[in-house]
């Protein structure tokens, strides 16, 4: 490895020019290179719907459901079928194993599968209709309102601007949502047509009839081919009010305004609402290509934004929802910022150790090392984003360590007068391979990060393939870079004035040399016990950490939140959109909060997904969600109490809760438990004993379940023998129960290049209970007859909404607690289910961030043994030995102990991120072990004895292992103070870990290489 550095001292121009452009190659991608909030995760999921409009849950979930998770489990990729049914509605989201990147073929068999049992399905049902773009992230969504302006208008003016921003290159799709698209209302009177004796069947063949677009052939006409078109089609609403309609078996016509009211208007109820600052809005949710700078995609996108505003009629006005630019380019800013705080500290603290010409020397492979990752990394197609700028000041300890065990070492053996040139290459070639395997040991030490297969491995994979890139370049300029620098600007030997540049056995004769000696030697003298305390210490660590409060990831630090809204099962759409303007206009109400800056309501849905790790809750009649942005991201914790507040007192009608936004996939703190079985009644008598446990625990909020309460239906039990007597067949009831009540599309009507569906349904009084009782169905010779007379009615209690998870039925509950962590509400309430005597069949399974936890530190923990075999197996290949592996691997375990201080003194979370701070303390420790011992065993190479060399190696190594210590525990204070909750957890650990574990390498190994080793003639390295 020597010859790295021969070719680069001996060629010196073509070093200058090679750091030179990495230098310039470096900037200019730190400047170019994109940029977003966090790592990109791969959404594996798709969503399949199918309807069957009026079918109640129980026949859906036989008739379609079923039939449609069966096919849908033979794909083999397919990880998790989770499904929602609710009256007339299957909704199906598929997940595929995180295994899987390449999704296209995987989305395609399951169109092919689901075309596949299309025939199978009841008639009527429609789809099933796959949707694999659920994971598209709208990086900004824009509101347009106006007080004057109607739907349609604003309908048009949405067309033009969606069209204008979709021509733009870095744009990928412009989503329009919150239109009310228009129909024509045909309401019929069902005591009229009663009267006149239509029943609803003739009606609609008769209305389907007179508007049809049909070929009327071609006369050839000298020669020419002249098309017949027949005129067949409505042309304006008077005309459909004129329409004549037959009465059965008579001449009698009547007119359809005698017996129906029409009027073209917007869909009835609302259909996918949204309100910006409870004014009826249409959304436009902008996506942008792949791996496009998102803070240029949001100047682009903000220019054309501002022209298409100056365009706009008067009274029109385009306002942001949500904007992810500025949140990403903050975030950005920020964990740049903390690299640069990072970068400037570590430089100071290296000069300072060194002396200005030696620290200066060093420092040069920091930014060096930087900038080489920075071309790497955007070749390897990773971002410049918080985990891939994290990644960096880990490593940086690392890296400047390699540079001052080169430079050390050079200056010693120029101190010893050894020519500078020889000394460098003797540097790089007693040094290259021990700083290269220790770069591999924490390279390995990472390698579980990258292999876990799970969502959090996702995350995090950018984060090893940085510290991978970064400790590899950092290698590669020190045997390049530093000994050429030393070469060219160290002073030789009776050059050196300066009291740092003396020789190194003169500083052993220190203070500080002079009170470690003595130490090591009363260490060596009690080794045994001083093991024994060892691993005392650290069981008592371990006690410790599991009395730290624990918390997967923290609260993301963006000035928005959201509120779920959830009204009983059944609840109609029109009540869902009353009562959610109601909270929508209070919340736009300035003097009431003027800490929100603005909000937006989306009912019966949960709109554009605008952040990555969002899922927005499933259509449905009874659900609303909010985006409120405030003032700033300090006052969301008051304005979540506010409303979470408001809801409690003044909406009755619906259950909310306030939600922060946070890093992780789940929601931070949320306890769920999925009670599976097969019977509804016993799933929900589970469900609530669990509830009302819940509800006990003192602080629980927010318990509920996902079913929902049952709702009442009316089942129409027809008498086959009257029906059949009367000439009626069940299907002609069960479709003028479905045009009366729900609505049927009979024709569509066309304005221009707009086509409107024409629906048929009954009038106002279809509200009305009595109704039903009377509706006239047609029989065979077309006389109405009152439904009452052919069947009776019945009301009993069934599910409005259930789901399944794997062809399961599945109730969850799920609550949270005011002040405790999910692991600690969990432990109240555990006990209580695991007493529970379940029926045979039923099993409860953890759910919610207790889960999630376990699955992300499962993942990483799979792959951990794998890592510990390649680093044994790499120590075993540095120094061919078994006991000295043995000794660096019995010493990982202790910064445990630093770690758990850390976080009990600062009073951080056991997170994610401080997880990842334990294995940046694995390479670290590894590395000063490697370093240690390779030294220890040359001072009895050259003839001492074991405790002379022990004492020799760990005096030589103290300053350098000091130093790396010192100068990554300076360097990570700006992340601790300024990288919030994210990085604080991560920050504090590395520090505790490296004071306590770093102080104690330097006593525990020396101490066990000694138990490990005696006086012996055999070869060294044994």
């Amino acid at each position: 490895m020597d010859k790295i550095t021969q070719f680069a001292v001996n060629n010196s121009r073509a070093t200058i020019l090679a750091l030179i452009v990495i230098t310039l190659m470096g900037i200019q991608t730190f400047f170019t290179m994109p940029s977003q909030e966090d790592p990109e995760i791969t959404i594996r999921n798709a969503q399949v719907t199918a309807y069957f409009p009026g079918m109640p849950t129980d026949q859906l979930e036989n008739l379609i459901a079923k039939p449609l998770e069966k096919k849908i489990k033979e794909i083999p990729e397919i990880e998790k079928i989770t499904t929602t049914v609710t009256t007339g509605k299957v909704i199906i989201q598929p997940k595929i194993y995180d295994s899987y990147f390449d999704l296209d073929p995987i989305w395609q068999n399951l169109r092919n599968k689901m075309q596949d049992v299309r025939g199978n399905l009841p008639e009527g049902t429609q789809g099933p209709i796959v949707n694999d773009d659920f994971g598209r992230v709208s990086v900004i969504t824009l509101a347009l309102t106006g007080d004057a302006f109607n739907m349609r208008e604003m309908h048009d003016v949405s067309n033009y601007l969606q069209d204008q921003i979709s021509a733009m290159e870095s744009v990928s799709k412009v989503d329009v949502l919150g239109v009310q698209a228009e129909r024509i209302y045909i309401e019929i009177n069902a005591d009229r047509i009663t009267q006149y004796g239509v029943p609803f069947a003739s009606l609609m063949q008769q209305l389907a009839a007179q508007n049809i677009v049909l070929p009327g052939g071609s006369v050839n006409a000298d020669n020419r081919v002249i098309a017949i078109e027949p005129s067949g089609n409505l042309l304006s609403l008077e005309e459909i009010k004129n329409i004549q309609v037959t009465v059965p078996d008579s001449n009698d016509v009547v007119y359809l305004q005698d017996i129906a009211r029409i009027y073209r208007d917007y869909v009835d109820p609302s259909q996918y609402a949204a309100y910006f600052n409870n004014k009826p809005a249409v959304i436009l949710a902008v996506s942008m290509v792949p791996r496009y700078n998102i803070e240029d995609f949001g100047v682009e996108v903000t220019d054309k934004v501002n022209a298409l505003k100056r365009e706009l009629p008067l009274g029109l006005d385009l306002d942001y929802v949500t904007y992810q630019p500025t949140l990403v380019t903050k975030s950005v800013d920020s964990a740049v910022s903390n690299l640069y705080q990072t970068v400037g500290v570590v430089l100071v603290v290296v000069v300072l150790f060194l002396g200005l010409r030696t620290g200066l020397i060093v420092s040069a492979i920091v930014p060096l090392t930087i900038l080489m990752s920075f071309v790497i990394m955007n070749l390897w197609g990773i971002d410049l984003q918080r985990m891939s700028i994290a990644a960096i000041i880990i490593a940086l300890g690392l890296l400047v360590d390699n540079g001052i065990v080169i430079a050390e070492d050079m200056r010693k053996r120029m101190d010893d007068g050894v020519d500078k040139k020889q000394a460098a290459m003797l540097a790089a070639k007693g040094l290259g391979v021990p700083l290269f395997t220790s770069s591999l040991t924490t390279i390995l030490a990472f390698m579980p990060l990258m292999m876990a297969n799970d969502v959090s491995g996702e995350y995090l994979r950018s984060l090893s393939q940085v510290i991978i890139i970064t400790l590899l370049s950092s290698w590669f300029l020190a045997m390049y870079a530093t000994p050429t620098l030393c070469y060219w600007f160290l002073k030789d030997k009776n050059a050196a004035n300066d009291l740092q540049e003396n020789k190194e056995n003169n500083v052993y004769n220190g203070k500080v040399y002079d009170i470690y000696r003595a130490i090591l030697n009363k260490l060596l003298g009690f080794r045994v016990i001083f093991v024994l305390l060892m691993v005392a210490l650290l069981f008592l660590s371990l006690l410790g950490l599991g009395i730290i409060p624990k918390q997967m990831m923290p609260y993301s630090e963006r000035n928005q939140f959201l509120v779920y809204l959830d009204f009983p099962a059944g609840t109609h759409l029109n009540e869902t959109e009353r009562v959610t303007r109601r909270l929508a206009d209070w919340l736009s109400d300035k003097d009431e909060n003027p800490k929100i800056e603005s909000s937006i309501a989306y009912v019966g849905y949960g709109g554009p997904r605008f952040f990555l790790s969002l899922s927005p809750p499933d259509p449905a009649d009874n659900v609303a969600f909010l985006i409120v942005n405030t003032q700033s991201v300090k006052d969301v914790v008051d304005v979540i109490d506010k409303v979470d507040s408001y809801i409690l007192e003044n909406l009755p009608e619906a259950s909310g809760r306030s939600k922060r936004m946070s890093l992780g996939a789940g929601e931070i703190g949320l306890v769920e438990y999925r009670i599976i079985g097969p019977d509804v009644r016993t799933l929900y008598q589970i469900g609530r004993r669990i509830e009302d446990r819940m509800r006990e625990v003192n602080g629980s909020i927010g318990v509920t379940n996902d079913w929902g309460e049952p709702v009442i239906r009316t089942r129409v039990d027809i008498d086959q023998d009257r029906a059949r007597r009367a000439g009626i067949t069940n299907k002609g009831i069960a479709e003028s129960l479905n045009t009366y009540f729900d609505g049927l599309t009979v024709s569509d009507y066309r304005d221009g290049d707009k086509i409107i569906p024409i629906i048929v349904r009954g009038d106002e009084t279809r509200d009305d209970w009595s109704q039903l009782r009377l509706l006239p169905i047609a029989s065979d010779n077309g006389e109405a007859i009152p439904l009452i007379q052919v069947a009776d009615f019945e009301g009993y209690i069934a599910p409005g909404k259930f789901k399944r998870l794997d062809q399961e039925r599945t109730y969850t509950v799920s609550g949270k607690h005011r002040t405790k962590q999910a692991t600690d509400f969990h432990n109240e309430v555990w006990p209580f289910i695991e007493n529970l005597e379940l029926p045979e069949g039923y099993r409860i399974e953890i759910g919610g961030e207790v889960e999630s936890s376990a699955k992300g530190n499962g993942a990483l923990a799979e792959n951990l043994p794998f890592a510990l075999v390649g680093i044994a197996v790499l120590l075993v290949l540095q120094f061919n030995s078994f006991r000295r592996p043995a000794i660096i691997l019995l010493t990982i375990p202790l910064v445990v102990v630093g770690a758990v201080l850390g976080l009990m003194v600062s009073g951080a979370f056991f997170s994610f991120t401080a997880l990842l701070g334990v294995f940046s303390l694995f390479g670290i420790i590894v590395n000063n072990g490697i370093v240690l011992i390779d030294r220890i065993d040359i001072e009895r190479n050259e003839g001492k004895n074991i405790q002379d060399a022990i004492i020799q190696a760990c005096l030589a190594r103290m300053r350098p292992i000091l130093m790396t210590t010192l100068t990554t525990i300076l360097g990570l204070i700006p992340m601790a103070v300024f990288g919030g909750a994210m990085w604080f957890p991560m920050a504090v650990v590395i520090m505790g870990g490296l004071a306590v574990g770093s102080v104690l390498t330097l006593g525990f190994v020396p101490v066990l290489y000694s138990l490990f080793f005696k006086e012996e003639t055999r070869p060294i390295n044994a």
